[in-house]
């Protein structure tokens, strides 16, 4: 994939806001659009390796939010916060899971007002099936890095998100 603007070209144009705005941190904005152009590589890539097994992004990482649950269960709120998604947004993921037969819907046990989402035999196959080619495509992502930037990029963006 690439960029509309090479990086000489967002540099430039980075260059020229600077001259006409000084005070204007380019070297920050630069960071800024770098994050952004990464995010949409990754996310692209995922969602073309995805795409062959019927899945988004999104719906992938649903799966694996269930996955990673104790029983497979969780509940649609819970998806929510784990995903960090609205309400509605995991709702729709949640109604997507069970039309694909990746999950079902029951009533919890405990509490009738609540549904909880369960992983089927077929979600938990498609993880299987699907994890090695998104592993991959992470692997390939990544590989333009040693361990040790690896480490260190993950220390500074956990810093970024840390810092209020």
């Amino acid at each position: 994939m690439s960029f509309a603007l090479s990086a000489n070209e967002l540099e430039n144009a980075l260059s020229v806001l600077s001259a006409k705005m000084p005070s204007m941190n380019v070297d920050l904005i630069l960071l800024g659009r770098l994050s952004r152009l990464l995010h949409t590589r990754i996310t692209n890539q995922l969602n073309d390796c995805l795409r062959q097994h019927g899945l988004t992004e999104s719906l992938w990482h649903a799966l694996l939010a269930v996955y990673a649950q104790p029983k497979h269960e969780i509940l649609p709120s819970e998806l929510s916060d784990v995903l960090n998604l609205t309400r509605t947004s995991a709702t729709r993921l949640s109604d997507e899971l069970v039309m694909n037969g990746w999950a079902t819907r029951y009533t919890h046990p405990k509490d009738r007002r609540k549904i909880t989402l369960k992983l089927t035999d077929a979600g938990e196959k498609l993880i299987q099936e699907v994890s090695p080619d998104t592993n991959a495509v992470r692997r390939q992502i990544w590989s333009a890095l040693s361990a040790d930037e690896q480490q260190q990029l993950r220390c500074l963006l956990q810093k970024l998100l840390e810092h209020k």
